[in-house]
């Protein structure tokens, strides 16, 4: 008799036998080819995937190139062990026996219940039909070959035998696996069958008394919910019967949960971090942990796992009322953070808003992840700006606006960052103005060195007024100054136009004046369009171009669009200092490269604007030189100066104030107000 199998060999069988390997292809073929996550490519562990990309062929060449810049503008982020905190127990709590469980008698899951019963009793007919053709097919060949009954008879004991021994080594190996590897299960709830019936008493338990044992058993049902259709043969898809009672566990733990923490811990609405840490050393916090552990444990889980943006929105409107609560696990809130600035990126814009906002709460209230948050933020929308389209314009803008709102709650510590950022961009300024080689030029002449410095420049003009940032301010000056002079032509005026839009933002906020006509009219220097290239239609669109492609240089539509977004810069340039007593002199020589710009232009369609600037100009200008005659004031009288008409700049009224809103008005709708 043949010697019985050890647990070592049992194991080893189950893994590397045939069968065991073939079964083990079989799942690892289908986790392979499942359907990617929004956009992405799969998921990585703790459910953080990658930020999506689009790629088109005319950045293909630049790829490397950017990603040697990311690593060199990024600030490093420091790896921490996520589930530290968490680890400690696979999530289940010790349930009330007491607690009422009530069988499946809702309408709606009986309908169910009966649609698959129906369906599997389809499916036993057919079987059974099949069996008995096959068993009169062998009674024909029986009656007709009669050795082979003997043969049959003889296989038939042998093959009794060999199953009654497999089946014995069989459960020795389930043995095995039960003592190995589910020790935990005799306490898990997993044989018992969730309703809605149930849910709802659970719930109506818990609303009335927080204390209830019915708690662990909510959230025990909550885990096995943020669990659900993720493995067809887990223990959670068989406790719900529908996704009807999924919707249910999920709103009450989610809408309920923080209140119910905050009455278990006896702290009110307002309570910071201080107060959680001084609590954790309390006695009343020891049979609250292992709750609020499994409820943010599963919590996160959930948001690993769910891949419709609306449902993830309201998980983390939800969430946002319990972040104090994260406070007391640090690896759990990293964890958090990593799964919300991946959501903040994704595109969606109803989602990246409700990430953003717990994203700022957390930073708010948790001030040891304050420099996290930070570091994630700036890495993240570099990422985010590494390529710019059409389709992405609009997102990325909303990602600056939302990173300098958060570098706004504390903007000393956020200087300083900005200073080493600012640093990184002037060395690679440096480094490509000293060896003007195409690689180097490479590094500014890309989305991400141009993002970043447009990140700083919009930091600065929503927070110079109230701080000293002078050192900061003076340093993106000079990155500005510099790329502008280091891509001279025709071929960058896009990437012109955006940095004169830049200058124009910082002089806005700290009311200094910049030269900016002396960046543009080098530029505007365009030769005679044929008759064939003033018919062709080519679609330019300048928000998404640094540098134009050579094909397009000719066309007439390009020439039309650079005259066009120069006199919207510059029309903004002069509103700016319209009711400036200085203005005559701002305005004399971009009035003499406007008129010659007017003689030059062979574009019939371009001389009517032009025509029309040079006109509210000189208007304008009269108009100063006739409110300077009557003051008595001197140039060096700096508070008159400062205080020079006033009441109409407050009024509004204008003409040139009225010509520059109907510039804006009239180019918006074509989508290039933002240059």
């Amino acid at each position: 008799m043949a010697k019985k199998l050890g647990k070592k060999a049992r194991k080893f069988a189950r893994k590397n036998l045939q069968s065991a390997a073939k079964r083990n292809r079989k799942i690892r073929n289908q986790f392979n080819n499942r359907r990617p996550r929004r956009g992405g490519s799969g998921a990585r562990e703790d459910g953080d995937e990658d930020v999506p990309q689009r790629v088109d062929d005319a950045t293909m060449a630049t790829n490397d190139t950017a990603d040697a810049l990311i690593d060199g503008l990024e600030f490093p982020e420091d790896d921490i062990e996520i589930d530290a905190d968490l680890s400690d127990s696979d999530g289940y709590l010790s349930e009330d026996p007491g607690c009422p469980y009530y069988s499946d008698s809702e309408d709606g899951d009986d309908v169910k219940g009966s649609i698959m019963q129906d369906g599997l009793d389809r499916q036993n007919d057919d079987m059974n039909l099949d069996v008995e053709k096959q068993k009169r097919k062998l009674k024909k060949l029986l009656d007709k070959d009669p050795e082979f009954a003997n043969f049959l008879e003889k296989w038939q004991s042998e093959l009794e035998s060999y199953r009654s021994k497999e089946d014995s080594d069989e459960e020795d190996g389930m043995d095995s696996m039960d003592d190995d590897d589910d020790s935990n299960d005799a306490n898990s709830p997993n044989t018992k069958i969730l309703t809605t019936k149930t849910i709802s008493e659970w719930c109506q338990l818990v609303s009335k008394d927080p204390k209830s044992p019915a708690l662990r058993n909510l959230l025990n049902a909550f885990r096995d919910a943020c669990r659900y259709g993720v493995h067809s043969d887990s223990p959670s898809m068989q406790r719900f019967q529908s996704t009807r009672l999924f919707y249910q566990i999920i709103s009450f733990v989610l809408s309920e949960s923080d209140n119910i923490f905050r009455a278990l811990l006896e702290i009110s609405d307002d309570a910071n971090k201080g107060q959680i840490m001084n609590l954790r050393n309390s006695k009343k916090w020891q049979p609250v942990d292992p709750l609020l552990k499994s409820y943010l444990r599963n919590s996160l889980d959930l948001l690993s796992q769910l891949t419709d943006n609306r449902i993830l929105s309201f998980v983390l409107t939800r969430l946002r009322a319990s972040v104090v609560l994260f406070s007391a696990y640090p690896s759990t809130s990293s964890r958090l953070l990593k799964i919300l600035f991946r959501l903040w990126a994704s595109g969606d814009q109803s989602l990246s808003l409700s990430a953003f906002l717990m994203i700022r709460e957390v930073a708010a209230l948790l001030p040891d992840c304050l420099d996290l948050c930070l570091t994630k933020a700036y890495n993240t929308y570099l990422a985010s700006t590494k390529l710019v389209n059409d389709r992405n314009t609009k997102h990325i803008d909303f990602l600056m606006n939302c990173l300098v709102e958060l570098y706004s709650l504390d903007v000393q510590k956020s200087c300083e960052r900005a200073v080493t950022s600012v640093g990184q961009l002037n060395a690679i300024l440096r480094q490509a103005s000293k060896t003007k080689e195409k690689e180097d030029l490479r590094k500014i002449d890309n989305w991400q060195y141009i993002n970043c410095v447009n990140l700083w420049v919009r930091f600065l003009c929503c927070n110079y007024k109230d701080y000293n940032l002078n050192p900061l301010f003076s340093q993106v000056l000079q990155v500005i100054r510099g790329v502008a002079h280091l891509f001279p032509g025709t071929r960058y005026l896009p990437l012109r136009l955006k940095l004169v839009q830049m200058l124009n933002e910082l002089s806005t906020c700290s009311q200094m004046f910049f030269p900016i006509p002396s960046l543009l009219f080098d530029c505007l220097e365009f030769r005679e369009v044929s008759q064939k290239e003033q018919t062709q239609k080519t679609k330019v669109n300048f928000s998404s171009l640094l540098k134009v492609p050579k094909n397009l240089l000719k066309s007439r539509d390009f020439q039309e669009e650079c005259v066009l977004s120069a006199i919207q810069v510059l029309s903004a340039h002069f509103a700016q200092w319209s009711y400036h007593v200085s203005f005559p002199e701002v305005a004399t020589i971009p009035l003499i490269l406007l008129k010659r710009l007017h003689e030059q232009t062979t574009i019939e369609s371009l001389h009517r604007p032009v025509k029309r600037l040079i006109d509210q100009v000189n208007e304008n200008k009269d108009f100063i030189e006739r409110k300077r005659e009557v003051v008595s004031f001197s140039p060096n009288d700096k508070a008159s100066v400062d205080s020079f008409l006033q009441e109409e700049k407050s009024s509004g009224n204008a003409s040139f104030t009225r010509f520059y809103a109907s510039i804006v008005e009239n180019r918006q709708p074509r989508g290039r107000k933002t240059l």
